[in-house]
């Protein structure tokens, strides 16, 4: 295999078991306790984990050498999830690995998505591949998961991941030793810490405007998580839960169509306006649909435009800031994703708890108005410094 497949392999395989393990922890927690309210708090310390990674990156990534620190967390991953896997620990613990786990990840994402445009020709290309297998081991995973956890038990499906994270493992080590000759991208006589790595993404106006567009879009995209769709069916048309699950898969499906669609794009014309403005329609049409058609339309709609968005937005990072730069951006967005991610879904949780859901999602379409000055200024900003990455 290539340098590129062993880490889009090493992700597949890495998403998948990452599925697993927390559906069995969430079945495991249920079983024990009783109480479905603690698996909230999942995201609260996948967000809080990877938010203490972000602070640490850019020193850790400027001692160590990329592709060794990509296989060091993994393995670290691996090792934590087997400590869960092997020993009977109180739940307090259990939890606080689960946070350790997602501080690891934080430091594998800015690599991978940084080591792209040095592995790829072309990077749109590769980015829709990665994008779209990602959606697809989503939309078979989170279900398969459900499954073996109802036909086996949670440590079984929990046996599983622990299986896949050593295979993740072994793969990352196989991408090490084929990529550790390369040398990364240096930044000679700087240091460089999380500060001085939003300093310029602060002073560098297309990595300014990429930034805020991705803090927006996580902000708003949180009106679109499974919890809020369950309350929309369940308040908005009065179904039953069947209707949740296919308003899920619509979604996904058509997150997986916009990553082919931009896999086999050949055009250089921009569609991130297009993507916005049909964000903002689908937003509305969800908030007001009139029948259930209408709301998988607009599930349909704005599955493909945000797949197409965040595609376009990480080729446009990854083609504009040099490369000694990129992973240190990376980690300040994935930073800024994480807490606006996690803001949107207690501030839309609240709404949808105090006003009509119908009001919650007319609220995040104005605000998806947001996106448009950050995307006319990264446009602008793109066609001045885009350069050709080999």
């Amino acid at each position: 295999m290539n340098r590129f497949t062993l880490l889009l392999v090493s992700q597949w395989i890495a998403n998948a078991g990452d599925a697993l393990y927390i559906v069995s922890l969430i079945a495991m927690i249920y079983q024990t306790t009783g109480q479905a309210s603690l698996a909230a708090l999942f995201p609260v310390l996948v967000t809080a984990g990877m938010t203490g990674s972000g602070f640490l990156f850019a020193q850790v990534a400027q001692r160590v050498p990329h592709a060794s620190l990509l296989f060091g967390s993994q393995l670290l991953k691996t090792i934590l999830l087997g400590i869960i896997w092997g020993l009977d620990l109180p739940l307090p613990l259990i939890l606080a690995l689960v946070g350790c786990i997602a501080f690891f990840d934080g430091f594998a994402r800015p690599i991978e998505s940084a080591f792209i445009p040095r592995l790829c020709q072309d990077v749109q290309k590769a980015n829709s591949l990665v994008q779209g297998s990602n959606q697809v081991i989503q939309l078979i995973m989170w279900p398969l998961g459900a499954i073996l956890v109802s036909w086996l038990s949670p440590l079984s499906v929990l046996s599983v991941s622990a299986g896949l994270f050593l295979g993740a493992s072994l793969i990352s080590y196989l991408f090490y030793r084929s990529v550790r000759s390369l040398p990364d991208p240096s930044m000679e006589g700087e240091d460089v810490s999380f500060r001085s790595s939003i300093r310029y993404t602060r002073a560098h106006p297309f990595a300014k405007a990429n930034t805020y567009l991705v803090g927006i879009d996580a902000f708003i995209s949180t009106a679109w998580i499974s919890a809020l769709f369950l309350v929309y069916i369940d308040t908005h048309f009065q179904l039953s839960e069947r209707w949740w699950g296919i308003l899920n898969a619509f979604y996904l499906l058509s997150m997986i169509a916009g990553s082919y669609m931009m896999l086999r794009r050949r055009g250089t014309r921009s569609l991130l306006y297009c993507s916005i403005a049909f964000s903002i329609v689908a937003t509305f049409l969800f908030a007001f649909a009139p029948i259930v058609t209408l709301a998988v339309i607009a599930c349909l709609i704005q599955g493909f435009a945000s797949q197409v968005r965040a595609i376009e937005i990480n080729t446009l990072l990854q083609t504009t800031t040099p490369l000694e730069r990129l992973p240190y951006v990376y980690s300040v967005q994935q930073t800024v994703y994480a807490l606006c991610f996690c803001l949107g879904s207690l501030l839309f949780g609240w709404l949808a708890d105090v006003f009509a859901i119908e009001l919650v999602y007319a609220l995040a379409g104005a605000l998806s108005l947001l996106m448009w000055q950050p995307a006319r200024q990264l446009l602008a900003h793109s066609s001045q410094e885009q350069r050709h990455v080999s």
